[in-house]
């Protein structure tokens, strides 16, 4: 594994705006070398500022939303009406002005089981992705919880030990029911980008941080059980932005 690129900023609104700026470089690339981008969102309020930045005039009019593709990496056992579904706030945030113009496929959570949900996600996964021709997503946009936690593979679960499903149920998380992407499916991710923001954060990040030196030898496999969920991915294309109250 290559090394962390590590893009730090003074504030959480530069972090935003500097991933903002980058998703928009990173979209069209990836359309006119393929003809779409496939982009898998995390759950929890780390991607709000984003949403909220892209739907401005500024951001919104350099997207070429109709090929780009938005998956959810994790989503809250809860109906899509309750504001702690993540697909929720992003629906209020952006794509309720985007409209018809974009793509977004988010977990079917209104009815059924979590097991019922995540099977049926797998296939959606499947299905976006064998109509844009690609193995897995362009992009992982993921966060980072104040346990070392990311999407909803929290340390010490069961979801870790997952090696072939795309989409699992995870009953052993915090609060609420959860369905998330697997890391065998995230490790397919062409680019992992990490935002990280805030003081809460500091401790995970410096622990996460550390560990991804500490194993930079290691196979995602093989680093599952020694180091933090965040520090698993062995990708050579992992960004991670994070503020100044974060990184210290």
């Amino acid at each position: 594994m290559a090394q962390d690129l590590i893009r730090a900023f003074e504030t959480a609104q530069e972090v935003a705006e500097a991933v903002a700026k980058d998703f928009i470089a990173f979209t069209n690339t990836c359309i006119a070398e393929s003809g779409s981008a496939v982009v898998a969102i995390s759950g929890g309020t780390t991607p709000n500022t984003l949403f909220e930045l892209l739907n401005t005039d500024a951001y919104r009019t350099q997207l070429d939303w109709e090929n780009i593709f938005f998956l959810w990496v994790d989503e809250r056992f809860v109906p899509q009406t309750d504001p702690d579904n993540n697909f929720y706030r992003a629906k209020e945030r952006l794509f309720a002005s985007i409209g018809g113009s974009s793509h977004f496929y988010p977990v079917p959570t209104n009815s059924g089981t979590v097991e019922e949900a995540a099977d049926a996600y797998e296939k959606e996964v499947a299905t976006v992705l064998s109509a844009c021709e690609k193995d897995g997503v362009d992009l992982a946009l993921l966060g980072l919880g104040d346990d070392g936690h990311t999407a909803s593979l929290f340390a010490r679960s069961q979801a870790l030990e997952e090696k072939k499903r795309t989409v699992i149920p995870v009953t052993d998380g915090k609060v609420w029911n959860r369905v998330s992407m697997s890391f065998p499916f995230l490790a397919k991710a062409r680019n992992v980008w990490f935002t990280v923001v805030g003081e809460s954060k500091a401790a995970a990040l410096g622990r996460v941080l550390r560990q991804r030196k500490e194993y930079m030898d290691e196979s995602w496999e093989e680093r599952i059980g020694h180091v933090l969920p965040g520090a698993v991915l062995s990708q050579d294309t992992v960004t991670w932005y994070v503020d100044k109250a974060a990184k210290n």
